[in-house]
């Protein structure tokens, strides 16, 4: 008698069967990759504001009266959206920059300037979502020139004392999340 040298269909149904186990794994395992690539991509971003927006203040020392007295980031989430900013107060006036104790809160809409369209009103990508809920939740951020001085202001536009400012950046799932942390002197961690 002679053997055939083919599989049978039992085989051939296990090799189907381990093929789409296998290809489920991958599939559901790209999606919550694609949320944590996605994740960081965002909080590179958000710092690279921060740090942007940073370099800025130290480049503006030294400008005539009626330019940007500083730079700085806001972070609205009830649009979901941040923004580099230039803080110009009196917007239009040739008046001298105010020192830094005398800025006891937030900066007014009337004294944040647009920087660049490209950094303005940004929206998180890829359905990144934020949230500056935490009573160390961060809305604005301004350096004021030289050093940069580093100004953190809370949800209600109140100069946060101490301790790091957060913001808490949420995967569409909502199964992951990451905190970009900011000191009192402008050091970024996440």
């Amino acid at each position: 008698m002679r053997k055939n040298s083919g599989f049978t269909l039992i085989e051939m149904m296990i090799v189907v069967a381990i093929s789409a186990m296998l290809a489920a794994i991958a599939v559901g395992y790209s999606g919550v990759e694609r949320d944590q690539t996605a994740l960081t991509v965002e909080v590179t971003e958000m710092s690279q504001f921060i740090l942007q927006a940073r370099s800025l203040a130290i480049a503006t020392y030294g400008n005539a009266a009626g330019s940007a007295c500083g730079y700085g980031v806001s972070f609205d989430a009830s649009s979901e959206t941040y923004s580099i900013f230039a803080f110009v107060p009196n917007a239009g006036q040739l008046v001298s920059c105010p020192t830094v104790s005398g800025i006891a809160s937030a900066p007014g809409a009337n004294a944040e300037a647009k920087y660049t369209d490209e950094t303005w009103q940004v929206h998180p990508r890829n359905g990144i979502t934020f949230s500056v809920a935490s009573s160390s939740a961060l809305s604005l951020i301004l350096f004021y020139p030289p050093d940069p001085t580093t100004l953190l202001f809370d949800q209600l536009g109140n100069l946060m004392a101490s301790g790091p400012a957060s913001i808490n950046l949420v995967t569409p799932d909502g199964l992951s999340s990451r905190t970009i942390l900011v000191n009192s002197s402008g050091q970024i961690s996440f």
